[in-house]
């Protein structure tokens, strides 16, 4: 073999080696020795199944024997031979621990004839694919790049295969190679690139939607002790009306607290723990029952367009909710278009794929309906996008707005098991897109409408059984009502309540509970109660109303409930009807 050019060989980036017809080793390259862990001088001119032996120990590893075969055909033939992916074990010397390593490679045998025709060398070329068949094996999950990855190495095989005919092209081989493969990694790159700016993004959705849920979270809690407090408050300033009269400073304490109540309300439905009743809704028949009002208030000045959808879909949602994340959008464009614009109402069917809920987390993926509100005016900066759905986050001038509006939207779509998407750009406008999933089967029927209130009056002489933990609310209600003439046995928890429940010997007629109280929940406390006394009617109140215990307890169940804060007389009412109801009377 010419030495230049076998010094040449030996320098290729690859893994290469010549063999003559008697398969000894005549040249190999330098990265042929790098994953063989062997030296040029203790190889070369000897039989190559001398240096690379079958391991005796491992009857996958086919590799050398698959070779054998593959080297007699070439000689046979004097054509090309290309072999599948073969599994070799290859010893580590023992400086580096000794050993068997297993490599998967994909080897091309080719012939050099001479002038005779004869096969006078044989070229052994190498791909190794251990670490593709690794990586593979480790993603089977992710099919289509697999497949992708796949079908290129098959492509770039084909392509080395057919371009290695001829000893005298391998330099020009081996620059095309290169550059296919540079390409192949800037496309690796760029896909990888791009999957990783997805990654950002749905990480950025998901510490947004973690924040949101913290921050209602803490929302939900304030509000269930401002309700507490509330109920105090609105209890005293009406018992001083009825001892003192009419009084302008009581009724503004009794105005301050309604304005407070209302504010917490919107606290609730920004935390999703608001009460919902919900039922079959067609949301072009309320944007059309609601249009009169939309048009008063946006004004003269703003041209309103409603586009409905042709049969769209029905959704399970409390219509006054749906009411009011519509009103409040209508506000909110009326407020960005000052000097006047144009707001566009419509809705529309739209279809989920799971690539679209992976990419949004807190979405299913399904059939939905979307309401949508677009509008012409001053457009958000992407600081107050990330902001806008925080409560009491406001861009209005100071006295202006609670900025509790476009939280208790949020607030609602998300209780009603839907999402909000916002697209904004400064001085153009403002879309927000509102997604509610479609009505479920046993969703269809409307709820019955309730009972009609049976209220003879606000006094009674039964007994109730009062289970407050927070100790003034518990106060003022026993007070309201022993001295509307009720017996009250009071608990601060749902131990003392069973306990007095097994102890009193007396009728009790009515279990007076509030839902979340340290312990034992207030369902829970009427589920034992009612199992010891089974005529005991009961009456739920709570400041605000938990998914985990009304949602899927109190409400499904129909059972009675009276929100927080409440006045003494709405107590009074309250017991009375549902003592009415449970067929006793005063």
């Amino acid at each position: 073999m010419d030495p230049d050019f076998k010094l040449l060989f030996e320098s290729v980036p690859g893994l290469y080696l010549v063999v003559d017809p008697d398969l000894a080793i005549r040249a190999v390259s330098e990265a042929y020795l790098e994953a063989t862990f062997t030296r040029r001088e203790e190889i070369l001119g000897r039989n190559l199944f001398e240096v690379f032996p079958d391991n005796p120990e491992d009857p996958d590893a086919t590799g050398v024997a698959n070779l054998r075969a593959s080297l007699q055909r070439v000689l046979a033939s004097g054509r090309s031979d290309a072999m599948a992916v073969q599994k070799y074990d290859i010893q580590r010397p023992h400086s580096q621990g000794g050993g068997f390593e297993a490599r998967y490679w994909s080897p091309v045998n080719s012939p050099v004839l001479g002038a005779d025709g004869k096969v006078h060398f044989i070229i052994h070329r190498v791909e190794d694919v251990t670490d593709f068949l690794r990586l593979r094996e480790a993603h089977r999950a992710q099919g289509e790049l697999a497949k992708d990855l796949k079908d290129q190495a098959g492509r770039m095989e084909a392509e080395v295969f057919r371009r290695a005919q001829a000893l005298q092209e391998t330099n020009r081989q081996l620059r095309e190679l290169q550059a296919e493969l540079e390409f192949r990694v800037q496309a690796r790159t760029n896909e990888l690139q791009q999957a990783l700016d997805a990654l950002r993004a749905s990480e950025e959705q998901l510490r947004q939607a973690q924040k949101m849920e913290a921050v209602g979270r803490l929302a939900g809690g304030i509000a269930h002790d401002f309700n507490n407090l509330l109920t105090v408050v609105l209890s005293g300033a009406e018992r001083l009306e009825q001892k003192l009269g009419p009084d302008r400073n009581l009724k503004a304490i009794q105005h301050a607290a309604d304005r407070a109540a209302r504010l917490t309300g919107q606290l609730l439905a920004f935390s999703r723990q608001q009460i919902l009743a919900p039922r079959a809704l067609d949301l072009d028949a309320v944007l059309e029952g609601l249009q009169p009002i939309l048009l008063r208030i946006l004004g003269e000045d703003i041209e309103l367009e409603v586009l409905p959808t042709s049969s769209l879909r029905k959704v399970f949602a409390d219509q006054g909710q749906i009411e009011q994340v519509i009103m409040n959008l209508v506000v909110n464009a009326r407020d960005a278009m000052p000097e006047g614009g144009k707001l566009t109402l419509e809705t529309a069917n739209v279809d989920f794929d799971d690539r679209y809920a992976r990419d949004h987390p807190g979405v299913s993926p399904g059939p939905h309906v979307m309401l949508a509100a677009s509008d012409t005016g001053f457009g958000m900066d992407p600081g107050t996008q990330a902001r806008i759905f925080d409560p009491f986050f406001t861009t209005k001038a100071r006295g202006k707005g609670t900025g509790l509006g476009l939280a208790t939207v949020f607030g609602i779509v998300k209780q009603s098991g839907g999402h909000i998407w916002l697209y904004s750009e400064v001085g153009i406008g403002t879309t927000f897109k509102v997604y509610f999933p479609e009505i479920r089967a046993g969703e269809q029927a409307d709820p019955a409408d309730p009972e009609p209130a049976v209220v003879v009056d606000e006094g009674g002489d039964e007994t109730v059984l009062l289970v407050e933990d927070e100790d003034q609310v518990r106060a003022m209600a026993a007070e309201t009502l022993r001295g509307a003439g009720y017996t009250v046995l009071e608990a601060k928890n749902g131990d003392e309540a069973l306990g007095v429940c097994t102890r009193h010997r007396s009728r009790i007629d009515l279990l007076l509970t509030d839902v979340i109280m340290p312990g034992m929940s207030g369902r829970r406390v009427s589920d034992v109660a009612t199992s010891i006394r089974s005529d005991l009617a009961v009456l739920f109140m709570s400041g605000y109303t938990d998914e985990a215990i009304l949602r899927h307890g109190v409400i499904e169940a129909n059972l009675p409930f009276l929100q927080k804060p409440f006045t003494p007389s709405r107590l009074r009412m309250k017991v009375r009807e549902v003592l009415g109801r449970a067929g006793r009377h005063a």
